[in-house]
């Protein structure tokens, strides 16, 4: 059984992005939790002073088998039901910040750990202390391992995920008065001609490129998807703004990568501004490359989640970007974990099925006595 006590506590830390302290107490409540249980664990502080954590088997042997979770959350917020960092049990569920994404994972892993006594392979549980912001991309690339098992993500098995692109759009006008009209150019209603093509686009985008992995929900195969996300424009109340900045998120595919949508996307807009007599810049910010991991590891842990679910698996691609982008190039990598749709995860009213984090366990310790 998951010890649930220990999610409650872990739940009730409030480590933030910008709460360094609080990630020290996560960090040293992981440590202080997997010593209790006759693990060895570490305290590490990365270059930039994040907390991280490295817990091992005393008797681990053979391939070394990386569990990676992580112990940041994203800020709370508002508009929640109930103190997000005083954890409620209820009907099932256990509800907080942080409570899926990604602490329940930590108790499952420490318990299973703790569960098998000698296991067929070498597990080390790294939990980050800045996975939320990207900060903690420096510590992972400094990870080493045979194979890394991502405990951030749905109830599925998946081998890769989307990349992430940002396009910087600026739409033009000219500034007036907003008495006086007829001597300017409203970039506002540029921009709204724009946006309303930029909805074309994703929907062309979701039909054309289409990539011959899974879409884990709603998609069958996983598309190219890109989205305007945020807008600003305007000085004052009475002056017509003279430019629009939309920021345009964009999720690519393996078959369609950054450059290639770039170019795609680029291309329909300058087009399209040409057309319409609309002025407009585009500049790209690639943030994280599609990518997969292919091999034997993804059925071999899939036939070890089915013996555990007894429900047959399929292999999945992610519909959003993931850590396994940081171990892709050096080892095989493989994602699970306890995260539904349904979860609220970065929303309010967090919460995990405790029966998820029973059966994260069971699979991790599964994984560990039959090896991979």
């Amino acid at each position: 059984m998951a010890d649930i006590e220990l999610l409650k506590r872990l739940v009730a830390i409030p480590s933030e992005p910008d709460n360094l302290e609080a990630k020290r107490e996560a960090a040293n409540l992981i440590v202080s939790a997997a010593e209790e249980r006759g693990l060895r664990a570490e305290y590490v502080e990365d270059s930039k002073g994040i907390p991280n954590v490295v817990v091992r088997h005393p008797h681990g042997k053979g391939k070394k088998v990386v569990l990676l979770v992580h112990h940041d959350v994203v800020p709370a917020g508002d508009g929640w039901d109930f103190d997000p960092y005083k954890p409620v049990v209820k009907d099932g569920k256990l509800f907080g910040r942080g409570a899926a994404d990604n602490k329940a994972d930590i108790v499952a892993a420490l318990d299973a750990m703790a569960a098998v006594q000698n296991p067929a392979v070498d597990p080390v549980l790294v939990s980050v202390g800045a996975e939320e912001t990207g900060e903690s991309e420096e510590f992972m690339k400094s990870i080493d391992g045979d194979i890394v098992i991502v405990l951030d993500s749905g109830p599925y098995v998946s081998i890769g995920a989307s990349g992430v692109l940002r396009v910087n759009l600026e739409v033009f006008g000219k500034q007036a008065h907003s008495a006086y009209p007829f001597l300017g150019e409203n970039a506002i209603y540029n921009a709204a001609k724009v946006l309303q093509f930029l909805d074309h686009l994703g929907h062309v985008a979701e039909r054309t490129f289409v990539s011959r992995y899974k879409a884990p929900e709603h998609y069958d195969g996983v598309p190219l998807r890109l989205n305007a996300t945020m807008i600003s424009a305007g000085i004052a109340g009475n002056v017509i703004p003279d430019v629009v900045d939309i920021l345009v998120d964009v999720r690519t595919i393996p078959e369609c990568d950054n450059d290639c949508a770039w170019q795609w996307i680029a291309e329909n807009l300058l087009s399209f501004a040409e057309k319409n007599n609309i002025r407009i810049s585009v500049e790209k910010n690639a943030l994280m490359r599609p990518w997969v991991s292919e091999g034997d590891h993804a059925k071999r842990f899939a036939e070890i989640v089915q013996r555990v679910t007894g429900e047959p698996q399929d292999v999945f691609v992610e519909l959003g970007g993931t850590d396994g982008v940081h171990f892709a190039d050096r080892m095989p990598v493989v994602q699970f974990g306890p995260m539904r749709p349904e979860n609220n995860i970065h929303g309010k009213n967090e919460f995990v099925y405790l029966k998820d984090v029973e059966m994260v366990q069971r699979v991790v310790e599964e994984l560990l006595r039959s090896g991979i």
